[in-house]
């Protein structure tokens, strides 16, 4: 795999988790203005979980890049 396709792969996912995560917390305050608890309740575990691994793959697309940017650098500076 090249590097521009993994950096488009994590910029997918990590969009992905983001747009679930914005629909738990929708879903969670639809739920509390109905006064259905359990769901609101469920729906705040999916937001959480949907945030906590949106952070974890924006964390992994900037190590990439990091990563991908310090090699081209290296590899310059070798010629």
């Amino acid at each position: 795999m090249n590097s521009k396709f993994q950096s488009k792969t994590f910029i997918f996912l990590e969009r992905l988790w983001l747009i679930g995560a914005i629909i738990g917390i929708a879903c969670v305050i639809y739920f509390l203005i109905n006064k259905d608890n359990d769901s609101a309740l469920f729906f705040l575990g999916f937001f959480i979980l949907s945030a906590l691994i949106y952070l974890m793959r924006k964390r992994q697309r900037t190590r990439h890049e990091a990563y991908v940017n310090y090699k081209e650098q290296e590899r310059r500076n070798k010629m």
